[in-house]
Formats: structure tokens, sequence, C-alpha cells
């Protein structure tokens, strides 16, 4: 009896083992992967394609060459100054205000067109997941990631498309 109880055990365990994968792995699950909808985006085509980056670009050399004649008309004075013998103490004082102006100019304009570049990507990258979702794609990479996509799983056409309206 002893031993009819642990055959019994025995094989129930092995029962178990050999038709639990078979109910944990239904023939759904293992199609998963062969059904998945994948596509890839040219970012960067994206981007430059899109009349918000294009004007951002174009705000962008606007504030550069403003900035670039308030650097030029600093150092026209500053060559002025120099040119009318003024002495080594106001001319190391007119570089060093010169020098200061420069770097302020260049930190304001770097951190205002950062911030602005970067929301322009999460809007892009949001309307390329509103694209995504709408259309049935399980995972959408970007080019830099890709080593080579079929001009079928290309979206960037319907990407830059969306971004139009």
């Amino acid at each position: 009896m002893k031993n009819f109880s642990k055959l019994f055990v025995v094989a129930v365990v092995l029962l178990a083992f050999l038709f639990i994968p078979k109910i944990g792995i239904s023939e759904e699950s293992k199609e998963t992967g062969k059904n998945l909808k994948i596509a890839f985006v040219q970012m960067e085509k994206v981007t430059q394609s899109y009349y918000k980056w294009v004007d951002l670009q174009e705000k962008y050399q606007n504030d550069l060459a403003y900035y670039q004649n308030k650097i030029n008309k600093m150092q026209e004075d500053y060559q002025n100054l120099k040119n009318s013998g003024a002495s080594q103490e106001e001319l190391a004082q007119k570089q060093q205000e010169l020098q200061t102006r420069i770097n302020e100019y260049q930190k304001a304009i770097q951190e205002e067109y950062s911030q602005k570049t970067n929301l322009l990507l999460e809007e892009v990258k949001n309307k390329v997941i509103e694209y995504a979702q709408a259309n049935g794609y399980n995972l959408v990479l970007y080019e830099p990631s890709v080593l080579y996509a079929d001009d079928l799983v290309d979206i960037t056409p319907q990407i830059i498309e969306l971004l139009k309206k």
C-alpha cells in the first residue's frame, strides 16, 4: 500500500509535468510573435519635413543673427576704444564685458532652443505613437536603430502627412 501511494504521487507529478506546459502554452500564444506588426520611421526626414521644425530653424537663425549683430557692434566699440588710445585697464574691462555678453547670449540661445527642440521632438514622437496605436502597430523603430528595413515597413511618408494636418 505504501509503495502504491508513492507510485501514485510520482504518476501525478509526472502527468502534471506533461500536461501543465500544454495548458500554459496555447496555440494562440505560440502565434503571438508571428503576427507582430512592425514599422520604422526616418525621424530626421520627418522632423525636417515638419513645418514647425522649419519655423523653429528659421527663428533660430534670426535670433542667432540678432545676437551676432549685437556682438559685432560691441567688438566694433572695443576696436574704436582701442584705436582711441584707451588705457590697458579700460581695454581689459571692455574685453571682459564683451566676453561676458557673448557667453550670456550663447547660453540664452542654447537654453531657449534646446527646450523648444525637445518639445518639438516630443510632439513628433507622440504623433508617431498615436499613428502606431491607431494602425495596430506593435513596434515602431526609428532609423538610427535600424540596419535594414524594407520600404514596406517604412511609415515615414505617413507620419509626414500626419504632421501636415
